[in-house]
């Protein structure tokens, strides 16, 4: 099937502001020292203080992370909730966020690549704690973590010991030869202890693989024995993902949502959470949720890195065709907690939504996929 044709929206926005600039958390961290190569604008490096060459420069990871957004201050979105911080008077649910090592070094600054917003935090304590005050000023009390990085079970469940009450465990799972999957009897037994509770997100188009890959089959009978959802990664990947070492065999097409299908006939029994909702292949997103009621979305990233109407109009696509009780909110935020309240802004600003039908994608939907406490 082709990826749906949505013409491109024009927004003010400097050089280093768009989304294929953002490095990638699930790249960011697997070698710090290391360097990735990517193709800058000359004018988009300038505004980031970076000298380059004329075509290609390579740059350790931190500093581009840097540079996704140093120059973005003027997209700070007046009244955002980061602006303001003004508290939400109904509870949330972020079924998609991400966690990293206490000890993990963060380079300084850290800069959204969207609002411009420079953060204090240098290490993983300090964003799980900078990312704990954002939902509180959110009103996010219940959030699906995953580690991102390092050891991603153990970051995910220092979260979880933090506040218990909070959040969630995920199990953060690729399936690569760099990030090999755990064995499943340490999931069996992490599940029975109460330290995992989701698996994901699991990013197996990074691993140059699908869901449906046999590779995975016995996680999702684990998932499927012990009614435990699965969180997968699915749409595209940041600009020049493949040149990485770590990803040389991802490609697009593995976040194609068409591909779940093998899996979800093979385990009907299955809750699977289409991660980022397909992007931006939404023909594809609607037939798997028109086909399988066991399969939800969330606007992970999408609601706050993606220009505002081209989000808009591809989640409301999604809501008229009928599925506005199958999407989830999600962050995303990665290394950035003000991320957090700007993808609650790129909801609560969804003007064709009513308000039951925010209402169902902040928290409902969550609920009941998730098989939460209300």
């Amino acid at each position: 099937m082709r990826v749906v044709d949505i013409p491109p929206v024009t927004r003010a926005s400097t050089p280093c502001s768009t989304t294929s600039k953002v490095v990638d958390r699930e790249r960011q961290g697997s070698d710090p020292a290391g360097g990735v190569t990517q193709q800058l604008n000359p004018l988009a490096a300038l505004a980031c203080g970076i000298l380059i060459s004329e075509s290609r420069m390579k740059i350790a990871r931190r500093t581009f992370l840097k540079c996704s957004g140093g120059a973005a201050a003027t997209l700070a979105m007046p009244g955002s909730l980061i602006a303001s911080g003004a508290l939400m008077d109904k509870p949330i649910i972020d079924v998609h966020m991400h966690a990293y090592p206490a000890a993990t070094p963060f380079g300084r600054p850290i800069v959204n690549p969207i609002s411009g917003v420079k953060s204090p935090i240098s290490n993983g304590a300090e964003h799980m704690a900078a990312c704990i005050a954002e939902m509180k000023r959110c009103g996010i009390v219940k959030g699906i973590v995953s580690g991102g990085d390092g050891d991603r079970l153990k970051a995910a469940i220092a979260w979880h010991d933090r506040d218990p009450d909070r959040f969630v465990i995920g199990a953060g799972l690729r399936g690569s030869d760099e990030i090999p999957l755990p064995p499943v009897d340490v999931l069996r037994n992490l599940h029975a202890k109460g330290e995992l509770q989701v698996l994901g997100e699991l990013t197996s188009q990074y691993a140059g693989l699908s869901l449906s890959d046999p590779k995975y089959e016995p996680y999702l009978a684990l998932a499927e024995e012990l009614d435990m959802p699965v969180s997968l990664h699915t749409g595209t990947m940041p600009s020049a993902t493949t040149f990485d070492p770590c990803c040389i065999s991802a490609r697009a097409r593995f976040g194609n949502p068409e591909l779940v299908e093998e899996a979800l006939n093979r385990h009907p029994k299955l809750r699977l959470n289409l991660m980022h909702a397909g992007w931006p292949y939404l023909e594809d997103t609607m037939a798997i949720l028109q086909l399988y009621p066991n399969v939800c979305a969330d606007t992970g990233a999408l609601n706050w890195l993606l220009p505002r109407a081209h989000f808009h109009r591809y989640l409301q696509t999604l809501v008229e065709a009928g599925f506005g009780d199958r999407i989830m909110f999600g962050s995303d935020h990665m290394y950035w907690p003000d991320g957090i309240g700007l993808a609650v802004e790129g909801i609560r600003s969804a003007a064709f939504l009513t308000e039951d039908q925010k209402r169902d994608i902040f928290y409902n939907n969550a609920v009941r996929f998730f098989k939460l406490a209300a």
